[in-house]
């Protein structure tokens, strides 16, 4: 039997048969399994997140490549090294189960979400509370703060935005995701105290 975040990355590459980048599927996972929580489908400690600088990847993330029903490939085009495998589910795997209103709400959310650019769901993810209340590397899971906030479902259009000003965007917001992080550090080694 898989586990909870093996059969969520499946059921949203199902809805996306192009695949998708790792930043954005990472991102989607995030999102999707917060819509679930908010609507009461899935429980928010069912999945645990890790604290990075581009926003919240879920704990087993890295597993999900050696998954015999998803495909990881290397895109060439993309000048983020970070951001060049895309997933996808291999063809001819079964339509993975699941229950009606769990796959409704999925197809909302991925519907809703798919619109916005990668560095615009960073940039939300980059305000939530939990995220922001961790430091890179700590692990967490979904707090009420962050269930209370909206979704950034159709509030905001995607601007007809090239890939490359995209990844521009993303590369900013990795380096704000550490800024605070290198701040700390920095002053913590300016002012020790002697020994």
């Amino acid at each position: 039997m898989e586990n909870y975040i093996t059969t969520l990355a499946k059921q949203i590459l199902q809805i996306t048969p192009e695949g998708l980048s790792k930043v954005r599927f990472a991102k989607f996972l995030y999102l999707v399994h917060k819509a679930l929580a908010q609507g009461k489908i899935s429980n928010p400690d069912a999945l645990a997140f890790i604290r990075m600088p581009l926003g919240p990847v879920p704990v087993g993330f890295k597993e999900l490549s050696k998954d015999s029903g998803i495909v990881v490939t290397r895109e060439q085009n993309t000048g983020l090294s970070y951001n060049t495998q895309r997933y996808s589910l291999k063809k001819g795997v079964a339509k993975v189960p699941g229950d009606k209103n769990r796959t409704n709400a999925i197809q909302k959310v991925m519907t809703q979400l798919h619109p916005l650019t990668t560095s615009q769901l960073v940039g939300y993810t980059h305000e939530e509370p939990s995220w922001k209340s961790h430091k890179n590397g700590d692990e967490y899971f979904i707090e009420n703060a962050d269930l209370d906030r909206s979704l950034p479902l159709g509030k905001k259009k995607s601007l007809a935005i090239s890939s490359e000003i995209d990844d521009q965007h993303l590369q900013a917001q990795l380096v704000s995701g550490m800024l605070d992080e290198i701040v700390d550090e920095s002053t913590a080694l300016e002012y020790s105290q002697p020994r």
